[in-house]
């Protein structure tokens, strides 16, 4: 018969999902069990996102007028034209100057900057703003990802997965990073902040303050597979295999130091296991004569 869980090194709480696994895979068994706390790195960042923005009525017909009117016209002479108190012409003449597409002169004359006729031709100019988000560094799954809340840093009493297994983040430092490397990042975090097929550019990246240990849990399963003859390393958090992870700490060589720490009597547990696990086996069909002598 199997042995109960009772005798194998699997955390209480781990227990179900353990008999889970044996149930709908058959020729599979559980020698062991055990959560693990590991951190990954969360590091604050400012980004300067561009992205383009349309010119309103006012601001086109300024910028037109700048480029069509001869002799220059004035702020106060537009304001006229228009029938409109100047506040608003000289409102929408600063945002355009604060844009470098517009220069106005002391006496309040207008012409565009040497790229105003290239902005006013594309009808849009590219505005900058800064959005704060967050860079998390995973060395067990080896990534990088951005968010832009903070994940809640909160206190796990369990065991260190680093004390067992090197933990290693896959970027040391951001900082080292250039911009054209962090860009393909962030957008393959789906932040929809860099986005160039519609305009979106993050154009700067900067660290702006210390990095902090996030604690994960993980759930580690050492497997038998009767079938194969073969035991396995298996990552979990919550029912979510993690593949990646997985197949890594198989790889590596330290995984028998975990094997050790995880369930001391494995030896022990695995003969007796693999011996009783039921295995599928093809049915042997009776010979012709055996059929024959049936029939009879």
């Amino acid at each position: 018969m199997l042995l109960a869980s009772s005798t194998k090194p699997i955390d209480a709480n781990l227990s179900s999902l353990a008999a889970q696994i044996e149930q709908q895979n058959p020729g599979l068994s559980v020698l062991a069990a055990c959560q693990f706390r590991f951190a990954i790195r969360q590091t604050p960042l400012e980004v300067a996102i561009s992205e383009p923005r349309e010119f309103n009525v006012l601001e086109e017909f300024i910028l037109r007028a700048g480029v069509e009117f001869d002799p220059a016209p004035t702020l106060q002479e537009l304001a006229d034209l228009l029938g409109l108190d100047e506040i608003f012409v000289k409102t929408a003449a600063t945002n355009l100057v604060k844009l470098e597409i517009l220069e106005v002169a002391e006496n309040g004359k207008i012409t565009l900057a040497p790229l105003g006729k290239d902005f006013l031709d594309q009808g849009a100019v590219s505005r900058s703003h800064i959005q704060s988000i967050y860079a998390i560094s995973d060395p067990l799954n080896q990534t990088l990802s951005f968010k832009f809340d903070a994940l809640p840093a909160e206190s796990v009493n369990l065991p260190d997965l680093a004390d067992l297994i090197s933990l290693e983040h896959q970027i040391s430092d951001l900082a080292d990073l250039s911009i054209a490397e962090i860009q393909p990042l962030i957008q393959a975090s789906g932040l929809g902040i860099h986005a160039p097929e519609n305009g979106k550019i993050v154009s700067k990246c900067d660290v702006i303050g210390d990095d902090l240990d996030i604690w994960q849990i993980v759930s580690v399963f050492v497997l038998l597979d009767a079938i194969a003859n073969k035991t396995t390393i298996q990552l979990r958090q919550g029912k979510q295999i993690l593949e990646t992870a997985s197949n890594r700490l198989n790889e590596i060589e330290s995984q028998q130091k975990l094997l050790n720490e995880l369930c001391k009597s494995t030896e022990e547990i695995a003969q007796p296991e693999s011996e009783t696990i039921p295995v599928k086996k093809t049915r042997k069909q009776p010979s012709t004569a055996a059929r024959k002598k049936k029939k009879e």
